[in-house]
């Protein structure tokens, strides 16, 4: 379990993804839940020129709100280590495509698009409005 929570790891991660990020404002919070273990979650917060990982720890489905995160990624444990090797989101968009990651919003299509999401978004198959891979 340990190394799938690895904050270190994530860091890295980030740090060499962190282009990715561009556009979404100071502030901004991605989530990451691996399945099985829904009390936990790798929070991604923007900052200027970086992004900062921390751990949420003690969540339920009744806490999992906007107050965590603007929008979060379930994932599997198995495609963790694939995809913090994964500084371009390659591998990333091939699990969404297929489906092994899913998406969800937690802060409405207005504010998604008023706090830059839409381009990050965008640049893994997600359109606001309706798209093959809209999960929005």
């Amino acid at each position: 379990m340990e190394e799938y929570f690895n904050i270190n790891q994530w860091q890295n991660w980030a740090d060499n993804s962190k282009h990715m990020f561009n556009g979404i404002v100071d502030g901004g919070r991605i989530g990451f839940l691996l399945d099985g273990f829904d009390d936990l979650m790798v929070l991604l917060t923007k900052g200027i020129n970086r992004v900062d990982v921390s751990l949420v720890e003690e969540l339920s489905d009744v806490t999992l709100n906007n107050s965590h995160a603007d929008i979060v990624f379930k994932i599997y444990p198995s495609d963790v280590e694939d995809i913090l090797l994964d500084y371009d989101f390659k591998i990333f968009n091939e699990l969404l495509e297929k489906q092994h990651i899913k998406l969800y919003n937690l802060i409405d299509y207005e504010e998604l698009d008023y706090n830059g999401f839409e381009h990050f978004l965008s640049r893994l198959g997600f359109y606001f409005g309706g798209s093959p891979y809209c999960g929005i």
